[in-house]
């Protein structure tokens, strides 16, 4: 696989940490073994200079060392204007050609030397304490002249080179180990989601991963998946939902548009046609206003009122039957007594009008009866007819072939926190259940 630009990015970052870490390292390492060479200089030289002063040297100095009286020569051989006067021992740096030179006292003087003058020859002059005798007051010492470490500090500076080199080699090594590692289940997240369809409801992407920061990534993309699934569901219901329940009350309005052309002169008649109209207009509006609530993952509205239970299931029966007006199936309402519901009328309205629709589909020419049950705790509408009844299919899922009113049913009991079962009836036929989760009253205990 070709890395990725986040993997490039990781394993860049990594070896350029390194290759910092290595360079600070390198560096301190570097002026630690300078400052290591400058100890032997000065151990040596001091030596050097204590026996030259106290003439316990010989009569021949070392090379590149030579005595002074005092130091009012530095003026003249390497154009010093500051003459050290301090008793002990002075580092001085020159150019090539001794036109000019700097003492240096502090770190901050080096750093200068180092970054701005750039002096390269380097000298050490003691000053003799005032217990000393004899006329050598001054040593000053040449370092470029004298080699007493510089093979030692060449192969340590070869060795940290070396050093320094494996060190960045393994940072090469250990970046594209820990891109591949980190990036694992990136990868793995990546493939899943690939090869994943969106419109499942299983959790398949945060399955196997740890509770980390990917975990939580392919959690998110789990819930977003699901989300987007959903969608295209209500997407594909709220269409095949329009063009189902809206067809009937279309063609109720072309048909009473026709019939009220030839009742001309007929009040009576007329008015009757006006309000199938009517309601058929409204049913369509309180369709669309459901779909639209079902499509958006929102909840049917809240009640604005009390609502009589057996009133609407006999308004929906006798605008239901009307339609059917040759149908040979028999409704029959039963209550055990009056209800009235804390709900939205049209909510009802709908889920009655798709039960019933349906059982004028498919239940034949026999008996529909309607039951409203309600106690205590609980209320609940019963349909029962006793038709061919449903296939025997696992599972509480609606079958194919009975209405998409029954699926509409369905998921607006869902959206409702209603309860919706189906099964066979006690004597044959299909039977279907509401159980309506929604604050209600009894008038006549009032």
């Amino acid at each position: 696989m070709r890395p990725s630009r986040l993997e490039s990015r990781i394993r860049l970052l990594i070896v350029c940490f390194a290759a910092l870490i290595i360079l600070v390292v390198s560096g301190i390492g570097w002026i630690i073994l300078l400052d290591a060479e400058d100890a032997i200089h000065d151990r040596y030289f001091i030596k050097t200079a204590e026996g030259i002063v106290n003439d316990r040297s010989g009569t021949t100095l070392p090379a590149g060392i030579t005595a002074h009286a005092d130091a009012s020569f530095l003026m003249e051989k390497m154009r010093l204007h500051e003459i050290p006067s301090t008793l002990g021992l002075h580092e001085i740096f020159a150019n090539d050609d001794l036109t000019r030179s700097v003492v240096v006292r502090t770190f901050f003087d080096r750093l200068r030397l180092w970054i701005i003058l750039g002096y390269e020859r380097e000298f050490r002059i003691w000053i003799a304490p005032e217990e000393c005798k004899g006329n050598i007051r001054v040593v000053l010492a040449d370092l470029s002249t004298t080699e007493l470490s510089e093979a030692e500090t060449d192969k340590a500076r070869d060795q940290l080179l070396m050093l320094s080199a494996l060190l960045f080699l393994l940072a090469l090594g250990i970046g594209q180990l820990i891109s591949q590692w980190a990036l694992k289940p990136v990868r793995e997240l990546t493939r899943r989601v690939l090869h994943d369809r969106a419109d499942t409801q299983t959790s398949l992407l945060r399955k196997d991963f740890p509770a980390d920061e990917i975990g939580q990534l392919a959690s998110a993309l789990d819930e977003y998946r699901q989300r987007l699934g959903a969608a295209l569901s209500r997407e594909h219901h709220f269409l095949s939902d329009c063009s189902h329940e809206l067809r009937t009350p279309i063609a109720t309005l072309k048909s009473a548009l026709d019939l009220l052309g030839q009742a001309e002169g007929d009040a009576i008649s007329r008015d009757r046609i006006t309000g199938r109209m009517r309601r058929s207009a409204q049913r369509m509006e309180r369709l669309v206003r459901t779909f639209l609530l079902l499509a958006r993952e929102r909840r049917p509205p809240a009640s604005a009122g009390s609502v009589n239970i057996e009133s609407v299931v006999r308004s929906v029966v006798d605008e239901v039957g009307a339609l059917h007006p040759e149908h040979p199936l028999k409704i029959t309402i039963q209550s055990d007594r009056e209800v009235m519901l804390e709900i939205d009328p049209e909510t009802l309205t709908v889920l009655c009008h798709n039960l019933i629709e349906n059982a004028y589909l498919h239940a034949g020419g026999g008996l529909l009866e309607i039951l409203i049950r309600s106690d205590e705790k609980s209320v609940s509408l019963v349909f029962q007819d006793d038709g061919p009844g449903f296939p025997e299919l696992p599972g509480p899922t609606v079958p194919g072939g009975y209405g998409i009113g029954l699926s509409l049913v369905e998921r607006l009991c869902k959206a409702c926190n209603w309860t919706f079962s189906r099964g066979p009836g006690q004597g044959g036929g299909a039977r279907l259940e509401v159980g309506i989760s929604a604050p209600y009253h009894f008038p006549d205990a009032s």
